[in-house]
């Protein structure tokens, strides 16, 4: 997993997820609150629960990000803090 392979069939990859590229947007608040239910990456069903990190900071978010879209041959550019900001406002209040 230390190549963002992941673990077939139980945690998505992260090198090359299609699913990271088209969900730039929901990246911050998917780390800030986590994600449960079926997603699909790469063509490749996934229904696990991956718990969100709600003490995190916004910076800290913006980090992890960016690591991830660049990281194991990714090129999926950079998201600015500010649109992190902006993004993690509308995450649920429950988890902040």
């Amino acid at each position: 997993m230390e190549d963002g392979s992941g673990l077939k069939g139980v945690i998505p990859p992260l090198a090359g997820a299609d699913y990271l590229r088209d969900h730039q947007k929901d990246l911050p608040c998917i780390i800030r609150v986590g994600i449960e239910g079926e997603i699909i990456v790469n063509g490749q069903k996934y229904d696990s629960v991956m718990k969100g990190e709600n003490k995190l900071s916004h910076f800290e978010i913006s980090n992890i990000i960016n690591y991830i879209n660049q990281a194991w041959g990714n090129d999926f550019g950079i998201i600015k803090f500010d649109d992190v900001q902006k993004e993690l406002e509308k995450c649920p209040k429950i988890y902040q």
